[in-house]
């Protein structure tokens, strides 16, 4: 009974720091103007611990804590202990343009829940929910609107929000001693919308809003598979891999455009799409290296962009294959029983990744005289005519915007109390985008926090 209370006090904390993340996860949970596309911001599909080691985890199999980036990768936890594991995101960035703009933001949501257990000796297992991919922006855009001979500026104001979520179930399979195979089986849903707001009230008119919401879900599934092998008593090399197919995503849109008298001037209920929203085809391999109280990790994925049709933007930007290439250590100062300051644990790493937005940037490679036809008002005779004049126009030379990514990473493990329960943080620096070509750069501070809960629940009391 006391172990039941202690539990049930822990799952009570769970789950409300579960319903404050709920409600801090309505807010938008990134702001960068680079989630307008596709499908938005995808969100790594990882613990804090593998954040600090530059997103690593491929071929990680750890005993104390829930390794979600390849399904294989609960082969070896302990098989007396229930986990949970219960995580908060908070980033802080800075955005710049070369006009030069620049805004500074923030925000804090739920990161994820994930529990898992040892099923058998061969079986390790983990179901959880995390967030797929987020949907963030506020952009306003001057416009010319010309009528006659003057013309006028108006605003067109973008603003887009949500995002798709996921759930899995991961399971790990150990066939033979040294070989582990895994799949996730889960479902990906969610709805993204996107308003557009063109403000003519400047010059005479009104506000029209264009506003669509997507609305998208579909099964997905991921395989892994890892091989270890020691040399020696000591060394413990470690190989994995994943893979996932191309999944579409069954989806639907609802259009309406209204203005500030009308709330609808038009109405287009649940169109269905076709094709218009997928999940690439993806495959990683990782390595992995343990001594002691020392481990190292390196990662490497490809994600088949290019072959996904970019419903928005496909005449000017298409999707691109992208990469990543990411690794770390860590290392602990000390054994279970330890006073509390040698039981903690560090991590460092870094990322680079490129970036799957194909787009093109403008640069004037020189200026061209030409001759054209305009209109022209003779205020003498109070007439219009065509008249041909000379002008000056700008060339310009298409060039590959470089949106690639470079971070670095920090990690610790503070342990709470006499407990094997664990307090993790992991921090990413993350470089993004470039400032040419009209577009934003990103810097972004990210923090990961993890309450990991180990219980041990799986023990027969025996009586003599």
């Amino acid at each position: 009974m006391i172990l039941l209370s202690k539990i049930y006090r822990k799952l009570t904390l769970v789950a409300l720091a579960l319903s404050c993340g709920a409600t801090i996860y309505a807010q938008h949970s990134t702001s960068s103007p680079y989630s307008m596309f596709g499908v938005g911001t995808l969100t790594p599909q990882e613990d804090a611990t593998s954040m600090g080691m530059g997103h690593a985890g491929i071929a990680l199999a750890p005993k104390d804590w829930l390794n979600t980036t390849n399904p294989a990768g609960a082969a070896d936890l302990d098989s007396l202990t229930f986990h949970i594991n219960a995580q908060l995101k908070w980033f802080y960035g800075r955005e710049e343009s070369e006009q030069p703009h620049h805004q500074s933001v923030y925000s804090t949501n739920i990161d994820g829940i994930v529990f898992g257990f040892r099923a058998k000796k061969w079986w390790g297992s983990c179901i959880g929910y995390a967030p797929y991919s987020t949907v963030g922006y506020n952009i306003t855009d001057p416009k010319e609107f010309v009528f006659g001979s003057s013309s006028e500026i108006y605003s067109v104001n973008h603003v887009g929000s949500g995002g798709l979520q996921r759930a899995f179930f991961n399971n790990a399979f150990t066939v033979l001693n040294h070989v582990t195979f895994g799949i996730s089986a889960g479902a990906l849903w969610g709805s993204i919308t996107k308003k557009e707001t063109a403000d003519f009230s400047n010059i005479g008119g009104e506000r029209i809003y264009n506003t669509k919401k997507y609305t998208m879900n579909n099964w997905f599934f991921e395989y892994g598979v890892q091989f270890n092998f020691n040399i020696g008593q000591l060394n413990n090399f470690r190989f994995g891999a994943v893979y996932n197919q191309k999944t579409n995503l069954r989806s639907s849109y609802d259009h309406i455009v209204s203005n500030d008298i009308s709330s609808e001037l038009f109405f287009d209920d649940v169109t269905p799409l076709k094709g218009e929203f997928a999940v690439p085809e993806s495959y990683g391999f990782g390595m992995a290296y343990n001594r002691k109280r020392f481990t190292a990790a390196l990662d490497y994925r490809k994600n088949l962009w290019g072959d996904v049709m970019n419903v928005k933007f496909r005449e000017t930007n298409n999707f691109i294959d992208n990469w990543t290439l990411g690794g770390g250590i860590e290392w602990a100062c000390g054994n279970f029983g330890d006073p509390f300051y040698k039981r903690l644990r560090y991590r460092i790493g870094c990322i680079y990744e490129t970036s799957y937005l194909g787009m093109n940037t403008k640069k004037i490679k020189n200026m061209e005289t030409v001759t054209e036809k305009n209109l022209v008002y003779d205020k003498e005779t109070g007439t219009w005519s065509i008249q041909p004049c000379e002008v000056q126009i700008p060339v310009f030379q298409k060039s590959g915007a470089n949106l690639d990514a470079l971070a670095f990473t920090a990690g610790i493990t503070i342990p709470v109390g006499q407990w094997r329960n664990a307090i993790v943080v992991g921090y990413e620096y993350r470089n993004h985008g470039t400032k040419s070509g009209g577009l934003i750069k990103e810097k972004f501070h990210n923090f990961k926090i993890a309450l990991n809960i180990r219980e041990t629940w799986f023990v027969k009391s025996k009586f003599e």
